[in-house]
């Protein structure tokens, strides 16, 4: 049992670390590095870790496929040019400053509903990145917006997240009542995080950062270097969508609107392929592993039988103290292993739908509280080189308050309603 908990500590400090001095290999690496681990562990003592077929069955399937089919269509979009062009027609607009923190906030927030978010950041960190620069602003406020935006926003249905993905798959919550039970409060939220960047952040928007950049007009393409349409891959999303809302297969349709989308491309979808981020299928497959392994020993259900007497009762208690469990948990382990973690916790509250929908809400809200809350955070801030700007305190000064005040926005909401 020690030994289990003692590979889980030390995937997670390799984890939450980022890179160590003395083990530099990223989070990814890891994570797998915890899951090898565990099926060692198995080898060694047969009554510690997991076995390989215990390993590979504790992958989540519809979350792994869910993610991987949602990144297709996202990368279909951005070969297609559209995030280019959305960019390009912002760029023409010349709007405010604070016009262009709400659109970019707003706009990550409902692209990463429907694309998910990690997908969303990476598509658009370099462009929100140019726009700012063209513009002559200071670049953070609108990095942080992307990223604050994407993980609001992506609350919106079981699609945005990975966590959400992995709470309609415990929960067998469907896509439509998540939608509609869920949505409006994940909408008030997304409203707030915009509202709170721009009290936050209006002072540093107002400065112009240098002067503006022009803006080089774009070669037109050759017809060999075309940029096929974008006409396939939103019709592609459109029906994959209301597909969702029916009641389809969620991992299984993502799937197979990608793949849909890739015979309407009609070319070699190696592009396509290229642009999925199988560091993150790594990532949470590899957790799944881990997490697996310590629930094997019983650990999480003893901790939870343990703090029972002293956690709050009753459905609306329940929840509270439910949500103030995540925004600390999710900082310490990440929220997909969180949840997997708590789902006994979750299961056992007197209203477990109403639980699952607020876990939905709070783990994804959670991630915008510290740099490290959310694998959205960390894409957008790597991919434009931006750690110096936006390091683990600069990025909480502004996290901390916009989470604050948009998970109690949600929940408010979310129990008045219910």
């Amino acid at each position: 049992m020690w030994s289990v908990l003692l590979v889980f500590a030390a995937t997670y400090v390799l984890i939450a670390a980022r890179r160590l001095a003395v083990l530099p290999i990223g989070r990814p690496a890891g994570a797998l590095a915890g899951a090898c681990a565990m099926v060692l562990l198995s080898a060694l003592d047969p009554g510690a870790g997991l076995t390989p077929h215990e390993a590979f069955a504790a992958i989540e399937p519809n979350t792994i496929g869910l993610l991987l089919g949602m990144m297709l269509l996202a990368a279909s979009l951005e070969l297609a040019g559209v995030f280019e062009r959305a960019a390009a027609w912002v760029a023409r607009r010349n709007l405010s400053p604070v016009r262009l923190l709400y659109l970019v906030t707003l706009g990550a927030g409902l692209a990463s509903a429907v694309l998910l978010n990690d997908s969303v950041c990476v598509m658009l960190a370099p462009l929100v990145d140019r726009t700012a620069r063209r513009a002559g602003l200071d670049r953070v406020p609108y990095l942080l917006a992307l990223a604050m935006g994407a993980n609001a926003g992506s609350a919106l249905t079981l699609a945005g997240n990975p966590q959400n993905m992995l709470v309609g798959h415990l929960s067998g919550i469907s896509y439509r009542t998540y939608l509609l039970e869920a949505g409006p409060a994940a909408l008030v939220g997304l409203a707030v995080t915009a509202v709170t960047l721009h009290l936050l952040l209006r002072r540093r928007i107002a400065a112009r950062a240098f002067p503006p950049e022009a803006a080089p007009e774009p070669a037109p393409p050759s017809s060999r270097d075309a940029r096929p349409s974008a006409l396939a891959p939103l019709v592609c999303i459109a029906v994959v969508s209301v597909l969702f809302v029916l009641g389809a297969n969620l991992a299984w349709t993502a799937i197979g609107g990608a793949t849909a989308a890739i015979l309407l491309h009609r070319r070699d979808a190696t592009g396509l392929f290229e642009r999925v981020s199988w560091t993150v299928l790594v990532f949470f497959g590899a957790l799944f592993i881990v997490v697996a392994g310590l629930q094997k020993t019983g650990m999480p259900e003893q901790a939870l039988r343990a703090a029972s007497p002293f956690l709050p009762a009753g459905p609306t208690m329940g929840v509270l103290g439910l949500s103030i469990a995540m925004l600390v948990g999710c900082q310490i382990v990440s929220n997909v292993p969180f949840i997997l973690l708590a789902e006994s916790y979750i299961q056992s509250q007197p209203d477990p739908h109403l639980a699952w929908i607020a876990t939905a809400l709070v783990s994804t809200l959670a991630g915008n509280l510290t740099l490290l809350g959310s694998v959205a955070n960390i894409i957008v801030v790597e991919t434009v080189g931006a750690e110096r700007e936006i390091g683990f305190r600069a990025y909480a000064r502004v996290g901390v308050p916009v989470t604050l005040a948009s998970t109690a926005a949600a929940l408010l909401w979310l129990l008045l309603v219910r």
